[in-house]
């Protein structure tokens, strides 16, 4: 990789959570970015972050391999980084044709350009490809057995990772990563973003489990860490493993977690209601990241306590800016 060279890079799913803060990052590290994204709709974090302007978007679905191509084909990029999915096990349940079409076949399409253009790829997966285990955690060469729509969309997300390392030397990487939290996720949907918009609204929050469920928790500011390395080792032509798991710090129930939110935010705890709508979901999962770790020499720093107020402010300042 030549350091003194400005490098191009491609971001899927750009104004999303990961993908808006790792703009932000390659903006820093003074990468020429390109960004797309499925509609100019959801912006928020972009602009808190006031980076919108500094880079181009193009607003398409990336189903549609031809206008892919033409990006693709136009921009020489050094490297694509695949972060754009229907992320919600509940929306995947409810209309799983759009999940597999966008985190499937979007995929596929990604890889097979990255195939033809020899441009190398890290792509975002999910704690959730494993599926249910007979053992936890989850380490990087159990089978990948998801059963549930999104689950099944990230199984085969990495299997076709896998099929194009290994079937045509693409230069590839996944990140297997735990549940993803910090400012600007705006799937109230979960946890972390919901709880605190209903605190701050002096609501009674809803909790869809009996609260015991437990669950890796990353903060975004180690996830975006975690990737920029991984790419850079992919951009300097070093040979590293096709998939890493990334875990944060802390392994906490769902009622951990309320209960840290409460403290922030009220001060005391909040009797939340609960509407128990989790058949479908996974009672616990985590993620053994020993591998990231002692290939790659990087791990989480940021447990939750140190990183919640940094999260919850960011809604205290943008809350009333949204319009959702």
């Amino acid at each position: 990789m030549d350091s003194n060279k400005t490098k191009k890079a491609l971001i899927t799913g750009s104004s999303g959570l990961v993908g808006s803060w790792f703009v932000k990052k390659l903006l820093k590290e003074n990468f020429e970015v390109t960004g797309i994204s499925l509609d100019n709709t959801k912006n928020y974090l972009l602009d808190s972050l006031e980076i919108i302007n500094d880079f181009e978007t193009h607003y398409i679905n990336i189903e549609n391999f031809e206008k892919l191509e033409k990006i693709l084909n136009k921009e020489k990029f050094d490297i694509v980084y695949h972060f754009a999915a229907q992320t919600q096990v509940r929306d995947a349940i409810n209309d799983p044709i759009t999940t597999f079409n966008s985190n499937i076949k979007g995929t596929w399409n990604l890889l097979e350009l990255c195939r033809q253009l020899d441009i190398p790829i890290v792509v975002a997966s999910s704690d959730k490809a494993y599926g249910i285990a007979e053992t936890l955690p989850y380490k990087e060469d159990f089978r990948l057995n998801g059963v549930f729509p999104y689950e099944v969309s990230k199984s085969i997300t990495d299997m076709l990772v896998n099929t194009y390392k290994i079937s045509y030397g693409l230069t590839v990487c996944t990140l297997r990563c735990g549940n993803i939290y910090g400012g600007g996720d705006l799937n109230w949907d979960r946890l972390i973003p919901g709880v605190i918009k209903w605190l701050l609204n002096n609501e009674q929050p809803i909790l869809r489990t009996d609260g015991s469920f437990k669950r890796d928790w990353v903060y975004v500011q180690d996830v975006v860490e975690a990737y920029y390395l991984v790419g850079n080792k992919l951009l300097s032509n070093e040979d590293i493993s096709t998939a890493y798991n990334f875990a944060g710090v802390d392994y906490l129930s769902v009622l951990e977690v309320y209960k840290s939110l409460c403290r922030v935010i009220n001060g005391e705890y909040v009797e939340p209601k609960y509407l128990i709508d989790s058949e479908l979901e996974i009672p616990d999962q985590y993620l053994d990241s020993s591998k990231i770790e002692n290939e790659l020499g990087f791990k989480s720093r940021f447990s939750l306590d140190e990183s919640i107020d940094e999260t919850v402010n960011w809604y205290k300042e943008n809350l009333d800016k949204l319009t959702i």
